[in-house]
């Protein structure tokens, strides 16, 4: 009797590892945020789960691989399209890019600062594959300014889910820019 209930509990425990394990490889990457460049929406110290091979739109969270080094931000250009800032304005295809995400970083930056909160650049049409990263923290220039269109093989995956700080458990919230822009249903 002693003998057969280790034998099962060993099989589930062996069971709960395997599939944690497929769960960690195939389907979401855990992701600690170790800075400011996209609060407020995920402020530093914020762990969260990227789910890996979704089908990315614009304005989604993502957190991606450049150089080696995990970085996070939002996608503003898919592939196809062209993007452009012009004194803190974006556009994405020639239409402006409502961004209310970024107001109160921008705000903030802008009081202390005379130059633009979101440095100029042009990206005409993104080619197959690639994506425009930005940061919600536009003085931060850790992003598509300056590494370029991002390869979709170098996206680690969509930030779906924050596990830490416990406070903060829950979905991530990014529904509202997306549906002021017209990208919900995309």
């Amino acid at each position: 009797m002693v003998k057969r209930d280790l034998y099962r509990n060993i099989l589930i425990g062996l069971i709960i590892v395997a599939v944690l394990t497929i769960l960690r490889l195939f389907v979401l990457e855990p992701i600690r945020i170790h800075n400011n460049n996209m609060a407020p929406i995920l402020p530093k110290k914020t762990q969260v789960f990227a789910i890996k091979r979704t089908r990315l739109d614009n304005l989604d969270l993502v957190a991606y691989r450049h150089n080696g080094k995990k970085y996070v931000g939002r996608v503003i250009g898919t592939p196809g399209q062209s993007v452009i800032a012009m004194d803190n304005i974006v556009y994405v295809d020639q239409k402006i890019l409502k961004e209310p995400y970024i107001k109160k970083n921008q705000t903030t930056y802008l009081k202390t600062h005379d130059e633009n909160f979101t440095t100029d650049f042009r990206q005409d049409k993104l080619g197959k594959d690639s994506y425009w990263i930005l940061n919600d923290a536009r003085d931060v220039l850790d992003d598509s300014r300056e590494f370029g269109a991002i390869p979709q093989k170098d996206i680690l995956g969509e930030l779906k889910f924050k596990y830490a700080p416990i406070s903060d458990f829950g979905f991530v919230e990014n529904d509202e820019a997306k549906i002021e822009n017209g990208f919900e249903n995309k």
